[in-house]
């Protein structure tokens, strides 16, 4: 009798649960066996629904995004949060209240995490997310249907690799798309349009026009966008909560090839930012570069014959994956790849190949040979005497890196890769001695040519004599300035000069010594110099006294024609009124055996002459003019 009760009870809770199930969903059904529909589609959720406590609780992100909504999860306050267009739903996991857009709502069943998925009440988040929720008890079936797609705005944005025109509006948003020549015509049954109808206003590389308008009837509506191209290319259909979307790939529209200072420039114009890669591949030697996911546009050329020392020619291809550009090389070299908002700059970087050397009368050039036009700086080095010419962003490729010369201008010429990363190529000529240097551009694009000025004067040997000195310090200007402290200032830069140029020097003083005038020239005479220049400061009573003067003793040892030089060398330099050659008795110039020169440089008893002769710079321009009228003097001896 106890075990037919038994059976009676059980068989009415079976019946108490159909009821329930029917005012609340199935409550007593195995979970696997229960199906999902949402708005027509079947949905198999990798963990199944699952009842509880007579209520039916599903997967939440499955549901959500089936309804266009989203899903975030912050795992600190253990907080799911649920986001569609003008709805935002949080649930606390094992709490039985939620809220829906800032107010609580009391749940029948409370959220869970269950084989890790949240769970949550079907009815709830249905119908929270504007949807109708149906149980058919025959079929054990869930059916979700979202409310109706609204269309609330068109807009374009710039993506890396395409352009997507984004349908937004709330609702499940899906539509069908055709194409009829450059119009793509995108259709939404059901859907109402809640923008105003006509043109969308487009800033676009791709796209001409945008139009939208309302179909259909009040009872079956519709919407209607159709997107005019500026050229016929694909496109591709998507749809994300709240958005339906039609990528357009970004076209290659252009390309250019150009030799610029420091290498050659590859321009690829494109209607907006792309994604690439580049490989460097041999045999033979290319540069590949792949625009991946873009085509190619009407208006591209597919080859272009670029014909310089580093490269050939440049193909251009389409393929499934996008563009493909490659860059046939003569020459592998160092390159760089900059993106920019519409398209990409390969830079590959100029080389220097080839070094020479020829000696000429006056001197000899150095002509360095590369790839294309460089930028230059240069700089004067001593001790050794070189000079340094640096090439930036330019790369060395030389089998045989250095020249040696060993005539009497040059000694060595040498390149070498100076640094990297940036690049800098660095030619080194250095020099037996130095008078001046000439650089110039070569007979072909990229050789530069540098013309190093013989000197005259290496191997000679020549007093300098700073006048007097010591105990005697020579005229005192107006303000206090010394002869003997300048004509010695001068007279060391003149020295300085010429040895740089490779001649020996004398120097009669080399500090603030008192030297009798009488035995200057028998100094000069027992060493065996070839030329004697003294330098002094002019004095007068009348301060208004101005200008230089270059002295010679008429005796036919060429002394006129050393001053001649110097004379001529000196006026310009200076700038100041010319006072002429003449002729003098003085010791230094009478007692001398060798061509012999005093020079009154300026007038130290005029107050500005003495400003001028105090100023270093002046000076050096002394030092100068005398150092060039020297070298006409030798070059032409």
């Amino acid at each position: 009798m106890l075990a037919r009760y038994r059976v009676f009870f059980c068989c009415l809770l079976s019946v108490l649960a159909v009821v329930i199930a029917l005012a609340n969903l199935p409550a007593k059904a195995q979970a696997g066996e229960i199906k999902l529909v949402i708005d027509g589609m079947p949905v198999l959720p990798d963990v199944p629904p699952v009842i509880k406590n007579n209520r039916t609780l599903v997967p939440l992100r499955v549901i959500s995004e089936g309804l266009g909504a989203q899903v975030g999860w912050n795992a600190s306050t253990r907080t799911v949060t649920v986001q569609a267009p003008g709805q935002e739903i949080k649930l606390v996991i094992g709490s039985s209240t939620a809220t829906v857009n800032g107010k609580s709502v009391k749940l029948d069943a409370p959220a869970e995490i269950i084989k890790n998925r949240t769970f949550v009440p079907l009815r709830f988040i249905g119908e929270a997310l504007g949807a109708e929720v149906h149980w058919d008890q025959n079929s054990r079936t869930v059916t979700i249907s979202s409310g109706r797609a609204e269309v609330t705005a068109i807009t374009v944005r710039a993506e890396v690799g395409s352009e997507v025109v984004a349908i937004k509006g709330t609702g499940r948003l899906t539509g069908s798309a055709i194409q009829d020549g450059p119009q793509v015509v995108l259709k939404l049954p059901k859907a109402i349009l809640k923008m105003v109808p006509g043109a969308v206003p487009v800033d676009s590389g791709l796209i001409r026009e945008i139009r939208v308008a309302a179909t259909g009837t009040e009872q079956e509506p519709g919407v209607e966008v159709v997107i005019e191209l500026k050229e016929v290319g694909p496109f591709s259909l998507s749809s994300t909560p709240g958005e339906l979307q039609v990528a357009l790939p970004h076209r290659v529209t252009s390309l250019e090839y150009a030799q610029v200072e420091g290498g050659e420039v590859l321009r690829v114009a494109t209607t907006g930012r792309v994604a690439y890669t580049v490989q460097q591949l041999g045999a033979p030697d290319r540069l590949v570069i792949d625009l991946q996911g873009t085509i190619l546009g009407a208006s591209a050329s597919r080859e272009l014959n670029a014909d310089t020392l580093l490269t050939e020619r440049i193909r251009v291809g389409e393929g499934a994956g996008g563009v493909r550009i490659v860059v046939d090389q003569r020459r592998v070299t160092k390159y760089r790849v900059t993106a920019m908002p519409a398209g990409l700059e390969i830079h590959l970087a100029a080389q220097i190949i080839g070094l020479s050397y020829q000696s000429g009368p006056g001197g000899g050039e150095v002509r360095i040979r590369s790839t294309g036009p460089v930028g230059l700086r240069e700089l004067r080095l001593t001790d050794p005497e070189r000079l340094v010419l640096d090439f930036p962003g330019v790369v060395l490729n030389m089998a045989e890196p250095v020249l040696k010369v060993n005539d009497t201008t040059v000694r060595e010429v040498r390149a070498g890769q100076f640094a990297v990363d940036p690049d800098l190529a660095r030619v080194v000529v250095e020099l037996s001695a130095y008078v001046s240097h000439e650089i110039s551009a070569g007979d072909t694009p990229g050789e530069i040519v540098v013309k190093v000025i013989s000197s005259p004067v290496a191997g000679r040997y020549i007093a300098v004599d700073a006048g007097h000195g010591g105990r005697e310090p020579g005229a005192v200007g107006p303000s206090g300035l010394m002869e003997k402290d300048v004509n010695l200032d001068i007279a060391l830069r003149l020295a300085s000069l010429l040895r740089t140029a490779g001649a020996r020097v004398y120097m009669i003083r080399s500090g603030d010594e008192t030297i009798d005038f009488r035995v200057r020239p028998d100094l000069a005479n027992n060493e065996g110099v070839e030329a004697f220049i003294s330098i002094h400061c002019n004095s007068f009573t009348d301060a208004t006294k101005r200008g230089t003067e270059v002295y010679y003793y008429k005796d036919g040892r060429d002394g006129q024609k050393l001053a001649e030089a110097i004379h001529a060398a000196l006026i310009p330099v200076l700038g100041l009124p010319d006072r002429g050659l003449r002729t003098a008795d003085y010791n230094v110039l009478r007692y001398t055996k060798m061509p012999a020169v005093l020079v009154e440089v300026a007038f130290i008893s005029n107050p500005s002459e003495e400003k001028l002769l105090a100023d270093p710079a002046f000076r050096e321009k002394a030092a100068q003019g005398i150092f060039n009228g020297i070298l006409s003097y030798f070059r032409i001896k």
